[in-house]
């Protein structure tokens, strides 16, 4: 209840966030950031929001990592062979807008799963990631829908929010489950069909873009193109005499949004630790030079550069054509809340016996439920369905009598079978007319008996379920107030009744073997059986040859 409450306190506060930057864009992509989080502690409750932010779709060795690398201009994301994002990392970047210069740290790094840590060695910021990758995946090479969410503040980074997806593959490698392929495509349409979302979609340019696995997943679920654009890379390591502007223009592809080129780092450079703030010079100079993109470098349309300003500019127009059915969505959401926390009534007390009081009446009250709904009372009634004791008594005395009636013996102990019996067990022996040995007898019946055990399994089994549902339809409403309580509740009850469903279980098997222990001929129900066999069976038996 106070975690719940907690939750919902946040919520309103950046519910008032959002409408403070409904008046000012400048705090807006705060305030988005920050009911980011806060859903990420209520997401379990099915309460979440879908709320604007970037995804970054490509497939393996598309340059992607190194794109996200270059827009925070710092090397923090890991690095190696096969699929090394296998966990979504939601990146919020935030602008520092304190005072520069003044001997504070001005850029740093914090996860949501390290409060309060600051990580200023942007080295550590990667090692971080790999160990929760590895927290969450475990060693093999899985993925997870689990997400890592990690916030920059720079002074050299624009406001954005960021989705980097395990990239896309279609043959498993080592470890990796034989499905990956599914996998990170059920991930990455996890992600990309929500309609909030921008859809960031990289592809090498020294690939063919009509079979780019990025651009069909954004086709899927964004047809008309409305929500995607396109970041084409490698554009250094197309073959010679050939050039992207066409692509770049649209006229191949076309999206609303359209392409932006970039040129990411090379191994070599990334060998050498180059360092990002003399890689983009070094591609501005290349775009400027080269006599396709030279137009487009003159008005800054293309780079690293501007793509991180046209992300913040995309980002911030469509969050706030979202705005007014977030702050709807988010409006019900504290409603329902509200009604929750108001049904759930104070919080107890810190005394003692206060507590020992509460507790007292819950159990006192959740024994009365169980009782009223095995004996039945009017606040039970149902229209349309037989509930509680109705359904044990119900089950007892109609539907396990109809199984057990239902069993025919002809079927499974057929003519043959009983003259079998009854001449392996005579033997080389005779016997007068008309008689029945009385092994040959006895394994008969018990082989009938043994039919018993199905039908009694049954309804012990049915019982038990159905105590199990009423167990916890009894439970007092007074325990949605205390989940720890809840759960030690159930698991108590859960005990007592398997403890009860296993006692029952052996009592049936005794009954069972009770009966097979020992046939009472002697029983009124025998009388003349020995005839009816006699006539039905011997006579044949004596007639036909061996």
């Amino acid at each position: 209840s106070q975690g719940h409450a907690h939750s919902l306190l946040l919520v309103v506060l950046a519910l008032g966030g959002l409408g403070a930057a409904h008046a000012g864009l400048g705090k807006l992509l705060p305030a988005i950031n920050k009911l980011q989080d806060v859903m990420a502690s209520i997401a379990e409750r099915g309460s979440a929001v879908e709320l604007p932010q970037i995804v970054v779709v490509g497939s393996q060795s598309s340059g992607k990592s190194s794109v996200l690398e270059s827009i925070v201009g710092k090397d923090f994301l890991p690095r190696g062979s096969g699929i090394v994002t296998r966990a979504p990392l939601i990146l919020q970047l935030q602008t520092y807008r304190g005072r520069v210069g003044g001997g504070e740290c001005e850029e740093w790094g914090e996860f949501l799963h390290c409060p309060k840590k600051r990580f200023t060695v942007f080295k550590d910021i990667r090692k971080e990631i790999e160990d929760e990758t590895e927290r969450i995946t475990g060693k093999k090479q899985a993925i997870s829908h689990n997400p890592i969410r990690l916030r920059i503040t720079s002074p050299h980074v624009p406001d954005l929010t960021l989705v980097d997806l395990p990239g896309m593959t279609k043959v498993p490698v080592g470890d990796q489950p034989a499905d990956i392929e599914t996998q990170i495509r059920d991930l990455v349409l996890k992600y990309t069909a929500n309609p909030n979302s921008i859809i960031l979609s990289v592809t090498p340019a020294n690939s063919d873009i009509a079979t780019s696995d990025s651009i069909q997943i954004a086709r899927a679920v964004d047809p008309k193109g409305d929500r995607t654009i396109g970041v084409l890379t490698k554009l250094d390591l197309m073959d010679k005499g050939t050039n992207a502007l066409a692509m770049l223009q649209g006229k191949v592809v076309p999206l609303k949004l359209g392409f932006i080129g970039v040129i990411n780092r090379s191994q070599k450079d990334i060998a050498d630790e180059k360092d990002l703030e003399s890689s983009r010079k070094d591609e501005l100079k290349y775009f400027a030079s080269h006599p396709a993109y030279a137009s487009l470098a003159a008005s800054h349309h293309i780079g690293t550069v501007f793509l991180a300003r046209r992300l913040n500019s995309i980002l911030l127009s469509h969050i706030k054509a979202r705005l007014p059915s977030l702050r709807n969505r988010i409006m019900s959401l504290v409603a329902t809340s509200r009604k929750e926390l108001a049904a759930l009534g104070e919080p107890p007390s810190d005394d003692a016996d206060e507590h020992r009081k509460l507790l007292l009446s819950v159990i006192t009250q959740y024994v009365d439920n169980f009782c009223t709904t095995i004996d039945g009372g009017r606040h039970l009634t149902s229209y349309s369905e037989l509930r509680g004791g109705a359904r044990i008594s119900h089950t007892f005395n109609q539907l396990f009598p109809t199984r057990l009636n239902s069993i025919l013996p002809h079927e499974n102990l057929p003519p043959s079978e009983i003259h079998m019996t009854i001449r392996n067990t005579k033997g080389a022996r005779t016997s007068l007319y008309g008689s029945v040995p009385q092994d040959a007898f006895e394994m008969l019946v018990k082989k009938l008996i043994k039919q018993l055990r199905e039908p009694a399994s049954w309804c012990v089994d049915t019982v038990f379920d159905e105590l199990r549902l009423i167990s916890e339809e009894c439970e007092p409403k007074e325990l949605q107030r205390f989940e720890g309580l809840r759960s030690r509740f159930r698991e108590v009850a859960s005990e007592m009744l398997t403890r009860c469903f296993r006692d029952a279980k052996k009592m049936m098997e005794s009954l069972i073997l009770f009966e097979l222990a020992y046939i009472n001929t002697n029983h009124p129900d025998f009388c003349d059986i020995g005839e009816v066999l006699g006539a039905t069976f011997v006579e044949p038996l004596n007639l036909q040859a061996p």
